[in-house]
């Protein structure tokens, strides 16, 4: 049997070639995909760029919307703070400051003696007793009388001047001081004496007939110079 000698070159493979191919293919479609999804991933993120700068480009007037009404805001309350402040001050000093300082001037007044009084016997004509007086003449002293007084010497008292005889009342509101109110008519009479009025107390004291002339002297005054209905006064300035 003849023998055949083995060339030096390897056999064609067509199997292997076609799978090289397959590869190379597959690689480049693997490739393609790659830039397709990168392609995609930049197409996702410009889309979501625009989306926020739209949503940016919408919210700015918003923003600014917001703002000047914040700030139109801000402004009214500034300006009501200022008239609110303003208003203080004027009712403050055309309104409270005065009768503040009315208040501190009647509490912390002294008795000033703008003349002499005289109590007189209904009998015998006799001086009972003699004291000091202020007089009170003007509708604002007659108003005032001793309010918010916290003193008054003994042998002092307030005489209070109308113009005419008429019925008259009394009260003791605003005033801290007890005090005995003799009521006398025309004639300088007393028609009748309200003893340790009640101080601070609001109850009308009526006068008991028609009266020109009132004085106010400390509690307890008429009772230690037995001073009485139908005694007289006299008085100078």
């Amino acid at each position: 049997m003849a023998q055949h000698k083995k060339s030096g070159k390897k056999p064609y493979n067509k199997n292997r070639n076609y799978d090289n191919r397959n590869r190379n293919e597959n690689r480049n479609d693997n490739r393609n995909r790659n830039d397709n999804r990168d392609d995609n991933r930049s197409r996702n993120d410009n889309r979501q760029g625009q989306q926020q700068d739209t949503q940016r480009t919408d919210n700015t007037p918003a923003k600014n919307t917001q703002s000047k009404t914040e700030s139109s805001n801000d402004l009214v309350i500034f300006i009501v703070f200022l008239i609110g402040l303003a208003g203080f001050f004027l009712v403050n000093k055309f309104y409270l400051a005065p009768k503040k300082n009315s208040l501190y001037a009647a509490t912390n007044q002294k008795f000033i003696k703008e003349g002499k009084l005289t109590f007189l016997d209904a009998q015998s004509e006799k001086v009972i007793i003699g004291i000091d007086i202020e007089i009170a003449k003007s509708s604002y002293e007659i108003e005032q009388g001793l309010m918010h007084r916290r003193t008054l010497p003994a042998n002092g008292g307030m005489l209070f001047i109308y113009d005419n005889e008429h019925y008259r009342t009394f009260w003791m509101k605003n005033t801290y001081l007890s005090l005995d109110i003799i009521f006398l008519n025309a004639d300088k009479e007393i028609i009748r004496i309200r003893k340790k009025a009640a101080p601070l107390s609001e109850i009308s004291i009526p006068s008991g007939g028609k009266a020109m002339y009132v004085v106010e002297v400390l509690a307890g005054f008429t009772d230690a110079y037995n001073i009485q209905v139908g005694d007289h006064i006299e008085f100078s300035k």
